[in-house]
């Protein structure tokens, strides 16, 4: 009894050595992501964006994009510190990141959330930061380079057992973008990257899989459409975290 006892312990002890270890690698990510989120490139260009509104005698303007600036770089800041938040405090992160890109951009692309009518955003909860990576790789590498006006649908849909989160361009497409070595950016590759591990950490911590694919869409001819990105997350619930 007593050579089970301390087998149980000690396996017992490893196990949240395990944990810890998974956590505090958990949050290291989330601290890289929030870093790579306010990266000096976005936060030049937005600052920019502001000076030129100051400039052409728009203040109203560079004053609302300065407010939700500030708010934008608030929110990733706290969210950072969780491992999971409020859809809708995604939704609201991701609603003030896509209106400061898309004044910096005016007229290059539209932008729409699509959200399953059987998901409460008040209820449901994701891990932060997701999506921010692949939405600024569709604006920089897919969007900005099309010719014409672009379109980026965000949508979460909801499985029979999962959570489903696509982000969805019909910029120039990953074919034509590795021609022209955009997705070679060293940026964006960190991000890629990061987010691999993000997901990988979470699964091993909660044990569940989160399916992570970024895909070409193809038209009859063999064209690209767009690039789609989608995550397959497990339902956690607001009650989970009481």
């Amino acid at each position: 009894m007593i050579v089970l006892f301390i087998t149980v312990l000690f396996l017992y002890v490893k196990r949240r050595e395990y944990e810890h270890k998974l956590q505090r690698k958990a949050i290291e990510l989330q601290q890289r992501v929030f870093r790579l989120q306010m990266n000096p490139h976005f936060m030049g260009n937005s600052l920019l964006a502001i000076q030129n509104f100051i400039y052409g005698r728009d203040p109203k303007e560079a004053g609302n994009y300065l407010s939700d600036f500030a708010r934008l770089f608030r929110l990733i800041l706290n969210n950072s510190k969780s491992e999971f938040i409020l859809l809708s405090k995604e939704l609201e992160t991701l609603e003030l990141y896509l209106r400061l890109q898309n004044m910096r951009f005016p007229g290059k692309f539209d932008y729409t959330f699509e959200i399953d009518d059987a998901i409460d955003p008040e209820e449901f909860l994701i891990p932060p930061m997701l999506a921010q990576p692949m939405i600024e790789n569709a604006i920089e590498h897919g969007l900005f380079t099309k010719v014409g006006k672009g379109t980026l649908k965000i949508r979460f849909l909801h499985g029979d057992q999962h959570l489903i989160f696509e982000v969805d361009d019909d910029g120039i497409g990953l074919t034509a973008a590795r021609k022209l070595n955009l997705i070679q950016d060293t940026h964006q590759s960190t991000a890629l990257q990061i987010t691999r591990e993000r997901i990988e950490i979470l699964g091993k911590r909660y044990r569940f899989n989160v399916l992570f694919e970024v895909k070409e869409k193809l038209g009859d001819n063999n064209q690209s459409l767009g690039t789609i990105v989608r995550f397959t997350l497990p339902y956690r619930y607001s009650t989970d975290i009481n």
